[in-house]
């Protein structure tokens, strides 16, 4: 199969433009929201993390190896200052770390160097949280041997981790990282066990599956995250696809067209919660559209 090749200027370009009706918030409502980078300082220690929405990235540090690979733009750093609150980490074991991988692809980055610029962050914005998703991605070592390796990993970041099994309020996790376990041998939330309600149908074909298909699942999955009242049931929303004839960034822009719309639709000043939402090609500035609902923007 051939295609064209992109230029990344042209990626960046293209995601700019898909993406500027979820940054459109109109100035009013944009001077009333906090900064991306202190939002869920805004909000009070009593909200559970389940009855709120939460922007994310889908395979956060995806940034490299083509179109069929990337799909993110922004690094770590600039995804949590832009106001992404889950991170989507794809873990390949090798030589008793973890390397950071897109399927088979390396992404040039570890999972260490992710803690530090987690720790970091918190540090300097100690009202925030961060969800983590960690899973194990192109390679094949046991649970045991794989929780081994994060165990390392805990013991040089001592206290960056809350890995209780429940859904937790925001006061308890502020200026932490929130485990979410995509892992038999990890402590932690465990990833679309009982306490998580997941929608994460990626492997969509061509834009007639996504518009039969991926956007009536990700549409109805939101009504029923705002629907929801369990504070013990974590909603997480994935609005990514690909297939053999959708690459990343053409499901981004067709997805980021109907997200627009949606939010354009919802009663705003109820404030509803539409629990994690992990996205493609996020930028600087789209990622307020979402966590503007905690604030009734």
């Amino acid at each position: 199969m051939s295609r064209r090749t992109f230029t990344r200027s042209a990626v960046v370009l293209g995601a700019a433009g898909a993406l500027a009706g979820l940054g459109a918030l109109g100035t009013a409502r944009a001077a009333s929201l906090p900064g991306g980078a202190d939002w869920l300082a805004g909000l009070p220690d009593s909200a559970p993390l389940a009855r709120l929405t939460i922007p994310g990235t889908h395979d956060t540090c995806a940034l490299y190896d083509g179109p069929l690979v990337q799909c993110q733009n922004l690094s770590v750093p600039d995804q949590l200052t832009a106001g992404i609150r889950f991170l989507d980490m794809r873990c390949r074991a090798i030589n008793g770390v973890f390397a950071i991988h897109h399927s088979q692809f390396f992404q040039n980055i570890f999972f260490g160097d992710v803690l530090n610029d987690c720790q970091a962050f918190l540090a300097q914005h100690p009202g925030e949280t961060v969800l983590m998703r960690v899973k194990q991605e192109y390679s094949t070592v046991s649970d045991a041997d794989f929780a081994a390796i994060f165990n390392t990993y805990l013991s040089r970041w001592p206290g960056l981790f809350w890995m209780e099994n429940r859904i937790p309020t925001l006061g308890e996790v502020r200026g932490r990282v929130v485990l979410l376990a995509d892992n038999g041998g990890l402590p932690g939330v465990g990833w679309n066990g009982p306490l998580m309600d997941l929608e994460d149908d990626y492997d969509i074909g061509t834009i007639f599956d996504f518009n039969g298909r991926k956007w009536p699942e990700v549409s109805a999955h939101l009504n029923a995250a705002q629907a929801a009242t369990d504070p013990q049931r974590l909603f997480i929303t994935f609005t990514s696809s690909s297939g053999w004839g959708l690459w990343p960034r053409q499901a981004a822009d067709a997805m980021n067209s109907d997200l627009a719309g949606y939010l354009a639709g919802l009663d705003h000043a109820s404030r509803p919660a539409l629990g994690v939402v992990p996205m493609d090609f996020v930028t600087t500035t789209s990622p307020a559209a979402w966590y503007g609902l905690n604030f009734g923007a």
